[in-house]
């Protein structure tokens, strides 16, 4: 029986022997031609990476008229100015200029055939920053998975699924589709020529999210709109290296030279007006001057581009990187707009956790995001004000700014401080009470022994003078505090004091509600759904004090406290206000009952300055945002540096270059720099206005209160200098108040600035010597020695 099983199993262990090899022939006939196809595919991926990378050495660099004559271009406007061809099959288009027959593309055409070896690489670009350079938008994608809930970097349009042109009446419209696995964005960006610029812009009706759902989906978080508009190569066609430089909205304002071997420091990017306040840091914001203006600029030569970004500049964030910097060799600026904003928050327990939440109400912000690119053409070099004057007449023809200049004079500002709350112990027990600091009486005192030492023109702006100011409540009527003076006393100051006086409200935050205006209601939401409280930060380790903070006013308010302010001066018959930082802080609110964009707030914003102008006279803004400049008298604040980034290479007053001739302004205040001197001869060759922050009690009385930081401004220390330099900017700067700024130059050494002012008809010259510590008008030399602590 054993031997039968036995022999029956050998006999069917050589029956699956001699059938084996046939499966296995099969199996391997199979394989092989499983493995020859991959063989083939990957061989065919070879030879078509290899036939890619012999394309690329064999590109050659073409000039502006051979792209313009391939025949993937196209003519597809016109008009007396320039001319808009599109190459759709390149993914570009070229902005011609008949005057000076110049071409600007939206992506530089010989990326392809770029050679530049990057710095500390030993290498060339590789194919991925070739296709970034040489794409014409890029986008950033939120994942709102709750494992996720992360930003992408910038995606480029090389990276979209497909790409659409289509003609439109003056241009042409581009429809970019991201099909990808991670995310599905489909959104037309249109270019239409106008008479003076090529307008690009994506309408926020016209994006497609195939999953914007708020558990599992993907949504569109910023859009870059020609990321290479304009960009400038490390070296021209021929192999020179190519000259010249980019103006970013920092400060007063900032150049970036091209190719200027900073490739190790970070790019340049700034959110445009500001940061969101509504969004609460952990740790404190670092310290920077504003981009108040919504301006890029990039020049080379005798030809330039002014960028402005004309809509969705409530949520832009100006950008610049140089050659040799992100792997890639070109010089370019360009904006950044945000669709949707994030916020963090952490989860309680023993180990806190971060997390980041997304916008997810399903909607975009913002109807339009669009760039306006005007050309500048010289026939010499294009100066930084020529740039300056492009976006003054944009402000003149589409904003409506007027001349708010009255007489060739020369101002001096002074900011005044009322009252303050200081806690004092009374029988033992610790009570917060209204100090005064600065009465109407008083404040009329400080102003009469300026005039004394000779300061004439004076432009006061008078704070917390009301009991609500003081307790940090909002106010909004005019009712002097008693603890400053009588009434009669302030209205007096106010109307009789042959100045001009602004008394202002500043209604940001509130330390605690009223009546009408509660912290319940009326403070902003974050996108956390938290109440947006302003917190004040340690100065040594830059940590959030722990208690409760300021409540960040929601701007669901703002229309009344616009009404009932503007209401209050009308009655009283005031002809100045001031609204303290509205006019240069933007947020948001995410309430459900009533949300506020950035935008939808600036727009209440304009429609409070413009009301005010109107109903009162004249307003006083402290710091300006580019869309109250039109609605103000007065601009204070102004700084006279950028903030400094690496990447930048020196400071210019563009701010002021553009405002000069149609609103007065004034530097920061003077005796509260770190070096006075400087700060006096940049508002010198700026054209600004002096200004001083004053207080009439001696300091000490400050101690322990608000105005702990105000330490410097006692009046009586500062009278002499003031005078002083008064003296000096009237004499060097009262013949050209009503004149605009045609030109400002910087010597090599840095010591000489000269700054050129035209009203048209004729010149005025200025040249500030720092070294030499001299202002010369005109060829009249004016001695800064006494006006200058250096000096002295």
């Amino acid at each position: 029986m054993h031997n039968k099983s036995y022999k029956k199993a050998i006999v069917f262990a050589l029956v699956l022997t001699m059938l084996m090899p046939l499966g296995s022939i099969a199996a391997d006939d199979n394989a092989d031609k499983d493995t020859e196809e991959k063989v083939s595919v990957t061989a065919k991926a070879d030879a078509d990476k290899e036939d890619s990378d012999d394309d690329e050495e064999e590109v050659k660099p073409i000039t502006d008229e051979e792209a313009i004559a391939l025949e993937t271009c196209e003519e597809v406007a016109s008009n007396d100015n320039y001319i808009l061809y599109a190459d759709e099959e390149n993914d570009r288009l070229c902005l011609y200029v008949k005057a000076s027959n110049k071409y600007w593309w939206t992506s530089p055409i010989n990326v392809m055939a770029d050679d530049t070896i990057l710095p500390d690489k030993g290498k060339t670009m590789n194919p991925a920053a070739r296709k970034a350079i040489a794409s014409s938008v890029a986008i950033r994608v939120g994942d709102l998975r709750q494992e996720k809930r992360t930003e992408c970097d910038l995606t480029y349009s090389a990276r979209a699924t497909s790409i659409k042109y289509k003609k439109e009446s003056n241009g042409v419209a581009v429809t970019y589709d991201y099909n990808h696995r991670d995310f599905k964005v489909k959104f037309v960006v249109h270019y239409e020529l106008q008479d003076d610029n090529l307008y690009v812009y994506a309408d926020s009706s016209e994006v497609e999210e195939k999953n914007p759902n708020p558990v599992d989906g993907r949504v569109l978080t910023k859009i870059a709109i020609c990321p290479s508009f304009a960009a400038a190569p490390a070296k021209d066609i021929n192999g020179n290296d190519v000259e010249g430089y980019m103006i970013v909205p920092d400060g007063s304002g900032s150049v970036i030279k091209y190719n200027n071997g900073k490739s190790n420091y970070k790019s340049y990017t700034h959110q445009v007006y500001g940061r969101n306040y509504t969004t609460v840091t952990d740790m404190a914001p670092p310290v920077s001057e504003q981009a108040f203006l919504p301006v890029l600029a990039t020049v080379s030569g005798k030809s330039g581009i002014v960028a402005i970004a004309s809509d969705g500049d409530a949520n832009v964030t100006a950008n610049a990187q140089v050659s040799g910097q992100n792997n890639q060799t070109y010089n370019s600026c360009f904006f950044e707009f945000e669709t949707r904003g994030n916020d963090s928050f952490y989860m309680s327990g023993e180990r806190s956790i971060k997390i980041t939440v997304f916008e997810k109400d399903g909607k975009i912000k913002g109807k339009r995001f669009g760039v306006k690119y005007y050309p500048v053409d010289k026939n010499e070099d294009v100066n930084y004000a020529d740039c300056a004057e492009i976006y003054r007449n944009y402000l003149i023809e589409n904003k409506g700014l007027t001349s708010k200049i009255t007489d060739n004079k020369t101002n001096f500002y002074v900011d005044l401080f009322g009252g303050v709350m200081k806690t004092k112990s009374i029988v033992g027990v610790p009570v917060s009470l209204k100090t005064d600091i600065t009465g109407y009486t008083e404040a009329a005192t400080i102003v009469n022994k300026l005039k004394d030492n000779g300061i004439d023109n004076i432009v006061a702006n008078y704070n917390d003078w009301t009991d609500y100011s003081m307790k940090k409540k909002v106010s909004t009527e005019v009712d002097p505090s008693g603890t400053l003076g009588d009434e009669d006393e302030f209205f007096d100051f106010v109307n009789n004091s042959g100045i001009e006086v602004y008394p202002s409200m500043n209604n940001f935050t509130m330390d605690s509600g009223r009546w009408g205006y509660m912290t319940l209601t009326s403070t902003a939401i974050r996108i956390s759904s938290a109440y947006s409280r302003q917190s004040s930060y340690s100065p040594a380790f830059g940590v959030a004090y722990k208690g409760v903070a300021p409540a960040l006013v929601a701007p669901n308010v703002y229309s009344k406290i616009f009404d009932e302010m503007t209401s209050s001066y009308k009655e009283n018959d005031l002809k100045t206000i001031g609204f303290g930082d509205y006019s240069h802080k933007l947020v948001s609110d995410h309430s459900k009952k009533d949300p506020y964009s950035r935008e939808k707030t600036m727009e209440t914003v304009v429609a409070g300055y413009e009301k005010a102008t109107k109903e009162v006279g004249s307003v006083l803004a402290d710091s300006a945002n580019a869309y109250v400049i039109p609605y103000v008298s007065h601009i204070t604040n102004v700084p006279v540096y950028s903030s400094g980034y690496n990447v930048t290479d020196y400071d210019i007053p563009f701010y002021q270059m553009v405002v000069h001739g149609y609103v007065p302004y004034s530097t920061k205040p003077i005796n509260a720099s770190s070096d006075a001197d400087q700060t006096l001869m940049l508002a010198l060759a700026a054209g600004s206005g002096i200004h001083y922050d004053m207080t009439y009690q001696p300091t000490s009385k400050l101690k322990d209160t608000d105005y702990d930081d105000l330490y410097y401004t006692n009046y009586k220390g500062w009278l002499d200098v003031a005078a002083e330099q008064y003296k000096v900017a009237d004499e060097v700067l009262s013949g050209v108040a009503n004149m605009t700024i045609s030109k400002y130059e910087i010597s090599d050494d840095n010591n000489t600035i000269t700054t050129t002012y035209t009203d048209g008809s004729k010149n005025v010259e200025i040249v500030i010597d720092k070294a030499a510590g001299t202002a010369t008008v005109d060829g009249n030399v004016v001695n800064l020695a006494d006006a200058m602590e250096g000096g002295k």
